[in-house]
């Protein structure tokens, strides 16, 4: 029994491994477009090239700064799944793990939202109208979020409703 748990548990961390770094549906997640606008829309908004590479600068910090709490929250994941197939299992671990879990989101969390500000701040008024006006700047509470139905979908969020979900 001991060995079918270590045979599970290692199937397990190499196939979360996988689809961690390759994203839902084969996308890598390591700096994507899920948690800011695609190029389509910033090509829109009509930056200037002041404003392109500020932005551009402000995405590879964001990035640069959130690959080690990415990390650490994959491999916290990682072992709250080996703890919850244990044959016994260890409350005070899986409450302690799942505590660091959440401490780990909410730094991702803070990153992103300085992010936002960040980017926001960039834009002219006109800009931030259009933007807005293509309904990127959705917040939490909104009726969207990740896509049609309950599963992971295109967007930022986990509501539930209609199309990508908006990250401003």
């Amino acid at each position: 029994m001991k060995k079918f748990s270590v045979m599970i548990a290692l199937v397990l961390l190499v196939a979360s491994a996988t689809w961690v770094m390759a994203g839902p549906r084969g996308r890598a997640n390591w700096g994507d477009d899920t948690w800011c606008p695609g190029v389509s829309q910033l090509s829109a908004l009509n930056l200037s090239a002041e404003q392109s590479e500020k932005i551009r600068g402000l995405r590879e910090s964001f990035i640069k700064e959130t690959t080690p709490i990415r990390t650490q929250l994959f491999t916290k994941k990682t072992e709250m799944r080996l703890l919850w197939i244990q044959t016994s299992l260890d409350a005070d671990k899986i409450r302690a793990t799942q505590k660091e879990i959440q401490v780990l989101m909410g730094q991702m969390q803070e990153k992103t939202t300085d992010f936002r500000l960040a980017f926001r701040n960039l834009l002219t008024p006109e800009q931030t109208s259009q933007l807005l006006a293509q309904d990127v700047g959705r917040g939490p509470g909104s009726d969207w979020g990740r896509g049609k139905g309950s599963g992971p979908g295109n967007g930022c969020g986990a509501a539930q409703g209609r199309g990508p979900g908006g990250c401003w």
